[in-house]
C-alpha cells in the first residue's frame, strides 16, 4: 500500500511540532469483499473499544429538532445537483454524494468581539471520497483527517490541545487561518483501505447524551447514532481524556467542550447477496417491454422499480414490481407498457426473516443487440455482417468493433468488409443504446493453398575502392524473391581473408567495406552472405569482390617566384593535386638552396624562401620540395625556382580605398586598394577588426602597375565593428593603419 500523509499548512510563515503527541489510532476495517451497497467502500471502521461505525448513509432525520426542508440528517449527506439529490435513496453510482463519513466531529469557537482570535474549525473526521472528485467506480478511497484552523491577533508559540492530541505552533504571521493545518492520513492504492487505521483517529468521540435511535425512511429500520450533528453537546471518548479543544498562545486562551457529531453504529448484518445479471428492453410501434434478471439466495425476495425515488405511499416503497423466482436463485420480470423504456432501473433484494440487510442494485436499461449474419467468404476475401437492435422506434447505431459503423435499412443493419485477408474468428457489435453481441463467423469456402516459399535469388556483387577510402555495397539492389517476400534482408554475412580489411552491416540492404591500413600493391578482398526473404528462406551463398588499388602519389608541377629582398611565403601546393582526391595536401619536406642563396622552411602549408641578408647584385636559385596526399603516399620532388633582387632603398606605401557594405542576411561586401612602388614580390595582407578581434580578409600581390586592390563579398564570417579599421601589411615590411568606411 502506498500510505502516506496529505499534510497543508499556512503559507505565511508557520512551523509544526508533534513532540508529546500520542496517536491511539483504530483497530481495523472491514475486510471486504465491497459491494455495490456500500458503493464499495468498507462497511465499518473499528476502534480499540470494539465500537464499529458504519459508512454513514441513513437517511434517517434528528428527533431533537424542529422538521425542516431539507431534513436534518443524522448523517452527513450533502447534495450535489446533477450527482446526488438528497430527496432520493442512495444508489451507487447514479445518485451517490461525492464524500460521506464513516465519523465525522466538528466544533468551532467564535470570537470574543473584534479580537480577531478564534478557531474557524476544528475537523476529525473519517471520509469516503473519489480521487476525481465526483463517483467513479475504481476511484474510491478514504482516509482519517484532523483540521484545524485559527485566527490568531499576534504572533508568537501557541499550544492546541484536543481531544486527539496537542499541537505545537509557532506563528510568525498573525492574521485568519494563521494556524491552518489539515492532515490526512490513509489514502492508498484501488480498493485498498487500511492506510486509515494509521490515522490520529481513535476511539470514537461520542455525544453524552447518546446512543440515539432514529427510524430509516427509506427501510423503517431503527438505526442507532453515536451522536446527533444538529445539536452541539459535550462529548466523551479522547484516549487522553481531553475532550475539548484548548488554545494558549500570547492572544490569551480560547476552550470549547461542545462538538456535533455524526457517526451510524454498524448494524452487524451482512448485506443480502444480488446480481442484476441483465436489465435490457425491447421497443415496437406496440409499446416497450422492460425485462430484468438476477441472482440470489432462494430465501431472497426480489422487486424492482423504474426510478431513483421510492415508490409513493405510506411508507414509501422500494418496491414497484416483483421479480419471480425459480427456487435456483434466479429471479426474472417483465413489464409492458406504451412509453418510452425508463432511464434506470433499481432492483431491492430483502431477507424476509431479516437476517440480512436489504441491497438495492441499480442499472441503466440497455437494449438487446443480435447479430443474425457473420459471414466470410474465402472467394472474395469479403466479411458480411449483419445486426438489429431490440429498439425498433429509436433505431440505435451500431458498430463492429474493429470495422466500424453499419448501415441502416430499417430494422436491420449491415456492414460489408472487403479485402479481408483472412477471416475473425467472431465479430462483436455494439450498440449506442448500451447492448452487445458477439458472435462465430461462419467461413464459406476454402482457404487458398499457399505455394511452398522460395529462396531469393542472389546475385555476385562486386566494387573498387582505393587505400584507405572505405566503400558502402548495396548489395541487394541486384537481389529478387520469385514470390516477392520483400523486403529483403542480409544474413550471414563473412569477413575476408585476415589481412583484407573488414565489412559490417549498414542498413538492412547494404555493408561498409574497409580496407586494411596499409596497401602496398593492387589487392582483392573477398566475403559472403546471404539474402533472406520476409519470412526468414535464405537464398545461397553468394560472393561478393572489392578491389583495392594502392594509395597514388600526389602530381606536383614546378613553381617560379620572386622577391626583392625579403622573405617570401610561396604556395607550392596550390597547382599542385591528387589522382584520388586524397586531399588536403601537405609540404612533407623541403631541400635548401646552395650555400650563400638563401635557406627555406615550412610550416606543411606554405614554403617560405628567405634571402641572404646581403644581395649585391640580382641572382636566380632553387630548391625543391615533396608533396604528402591525405592518407600519407609522397609525391616525386618539384623544383622551386627564385628570382632574387636587392631589396629598394624603399617602399613608397599608399592606400586609396577602404570600404565594407552591408548586405542583406549578415552578409558584408569589403573592398580596400592602393598603390606600391615595389611590384616585384611584394605582396598586401589586410587585417580588419572585428568584434571577436582582429581577423585576416586576405592577401593579394602587387601588380606591375602598382596598383593592388583586396576584395571580399558576401562575407558572413568577417563582421565589422562598429568602427572598423584596417592593418596593412606588405613583405617589404611596410604597416598602414587606416578607418574603414561603413556604407
Amino acid at each position: 500500500m502506498n500510505n502516506w500523509p496529505r499534510l497543508a499548512l499556512c503559507a505565511a510563515g508557520l512551523s509544526l511540532s508533534l513532540a508529546g503527541t500520542a496517536w491511539a489510532g483504530l483497530k481495523a476495517v472491514d475486510p471486504g469483499p465491497y459491494t455495490l451497497a456500500t458503493g464499495r467502500y468498507p462497511m465499518w471502521y473499528q476502534d480499540h473499544n470494539d465500537l464499529s461505525m458504519e459508512l454513514c448513509q441513513s437517511r434517517a432525520a434528528s428527533s431533537r429538532v424542529p422538521v425542516s426542508v431539507p431534513p436534518a440528517y443524522m448523517c452527513t449527506l450533502l447534495p450535489e445537483p446533477g450527482i446526488y439529490d438528497d430527496a432520493l435513496p442512495l444508489v451507487f453510482p447514479d445518485n451517490w454524494p461525492p464524500e460521506m463519513f464513516w465519523y465525522l466531529a466538528e466544533t468551532s469557537i467564535p470570537a470574543v468581539g473584534n479580537s480577531g482570535y478564534e478557531m474557524d474549525v476544528y475537523v476529525a473526521g473519517i471520509e469516503a471520497a473519489f480521487a476525481s472528485e465526483n463517483p467513479i467506480d475504481g476511484d474510491q478511497q478514504s482516509f482519517a483527517r484532523i483540521r484545524i484552523r485559527v485566527s490568531v491577533p499576534q504572533a508568537g508559540t501557541y499550544v492546541i490541545t484536543h481531544p486527539y492530541g496537542v499541537e505545537t505552533v509557532n506563528v510568525t504571521t498573525p492574521g485568519r487561518r494563521a494556524i491552518n493545518i489539515t492532515r490526512d492520513i490513509g489514502i492508498g492504492a484501488p480498493g485498498d483501505f487500511s492506510g486509515v487505521l494509521k490515522g490520529a483517529l481513535g476511539p470514537f468521540l461520542r455525544g453524552v447524551g447518546g446512543p440515539y435511535t432514529e427510524i430509516n425512511p427509506d427501510t423503517s429500520a431503527s438505526e442507532t447514532f453515536i451522536g446527533d450533528p444538529n445539536i452541539t453537546e459535550a462529548v466523551i471518548g479522547s484516549p487522553f481524556n481531553t475532550n475539548y479543544v484548548e488554545i494558549k498562545g500570547p492572544a490569551g486562551t480560547i476552550r470549547t467542550d461542545v462538538f456535533t457529531v455524526s457517526g451510524k453504529v454498524l448494524d452487524a448484518r451482512k448485506q443480502t447477496p444480488a446480481e442484476l445479471e441483465r436489465a435490457s428492453y425491447r421497443r415496437t410501434s406496440d409499446g416497450t417491454r422492460v425485462e430484468v434478471f438476477a441472482k440470489a439466495p432462494n430465501n431472497a425476495t426480489l422487486c424492482f422499480r423504474e426510478t431513483l425515488a421510492l415508490v409513493p405511499g405510506t411508507p414509501a416503497s422500494p418496491c414497484q414490481f416483483n421479480l419471480l423466482p425459480d427456487n435456483n436463485g434466479l429471479f426474472f420480470a417483465h413489464r409492458l407498457s406504451p412509453g418510452a423504456p425508463p432511464p434506470v432501473i433499481v432492483v431491492t433484494a430483502t431477507d424476509p426473516s431479516g437476517a440480512t440487510r436489504p441491497t438495492a442494485l441499480s442499472r441503466k436499461l440497455s437494449d438487446v443487440v443480435k447479430v443474425t449474419t457473420a459471414r466470410y467468404d474465402w472467394a472474395n476475401k469479403r466479411l458480411r455482417i449483419e445486426a438489429s437492435s431490440s429498439d425498433e422506434v429509436q433505431v440505435p447505431d451500431l458498430v463492429a468493433q474493429g470495422y466500424g459503423r453499419l448501415s441502416k435499412s430499417g430494422t436491420v443493419q449491415s456492414l460489408t468488409v472487403n479485402g479481408l485477408a483472412q477471416p475473425p474468428a467472431s465479430v462483436t457489435i455494439k450498440s449506442a443504446a448500451g447492448g452487445s453481441d458477439t458472435e462465430a463467423v461462419v467461413i464459406v469456402g476454402n482457404a487458398p493453398v499457399e505455394a511452398e516459399n522460395q529462396a531469393p535469388v542472389a546475385v555476385a556483387d562486386q566494387g573498387s575502392t582505393s587505400f584507405g577510402v572505405p566503400l558502402t555495397l548495396n548489395l541487394l539492389s541486384n537481389d529478387r524473391d520469385p514470390d516477392n517476400n520483400v523486403p529483403l534482408s542480409i544474413a550471414d554475412l563473412t569477413q575476408p581473408d585476415a589481412g583484407l580489411g573488414s565489412v559490417a552491416l549498414s542498413g538492412s540492404a547494404a555493408v561498409l567495406y574497409t580496407p586494411p591500413p596499409v596497401v602496398n600493391g593492387p589487392m582483392t578482398a573477398t566475403f559472403t552472405y546471404r539474402a533472406q526473404d520476409n519470412k526468414g528462406l535464405k537464398s545461397q551463398v553468394t560472393a561478393v569482390t572489392i578491389n583495392v588499388a594502392p594509395n597514388q602519389a600526389p602530381t606536383v608541377v614546378n613553381d617560379t617566384a620572386a622577391t626583392l629582398g625579403v622573405a617570401l611565403p610561396i604556395n607550392v601546393l596550390l597547382n599542385d593535386s591528387d589522382p584520388e582526391g586524397n586531399t588536403p595536401l601537405a609540404v612533407n619536406s623541403v631541400s635548401q638552396p646552395v650555400d650563400g642563396r638563401g635557406s627555406v622552411s615550412t610550416d606543411g602549408n606554405l614554403v617560405t624562401y628567405t634571402p641572404p641578408a646581403t644581395i649585391p647584385a640580382p641572382f636566380t636559385t632553387s630548391f625543391t620540395y615533396i608533396a604528402r596526399d591525405s592518407l600519407g603516399a609522397l609525391s616525386t620532388p618539384a623544383t622551386v625556382t627564385v628570382q632574387v633582387s636587392p631589396r629598394p632603398a624603399a617602399e613608397t606605401f599608399a592606400v586609396t580605398t577602404a570600404t565594407v557594405t552591408a548586405r542583406s542576411n549578415n552578409r558584408y561586401n569589403w573592398d580596400l586598394s592602393g598603390t606600391s612602388s615595389v611590384t616585384t614580390g611584394n605582396t598586401v595582407t589586410v587585417q580588419v577588426t572585428t568584434p571577436t578581434g582582429l581577423v585576416t580578409l586576405g592577401s593579394t600581390t602587387v601588380p606591375l602597375t602598382g596598383r593592388w586592390r583586396l576584395t571580399v563579398s558576401n562575407s558572413t564570417t568577417v563582421i565589422p565593428t562598429a568602427a572598423p579599421s584596417a592593418t596593412i601589411r606588405t613583405s617589404q615590411g611596410t604597416v598602414r593603419t587606416v578607418p574603414v568606411n561603413v556604407q
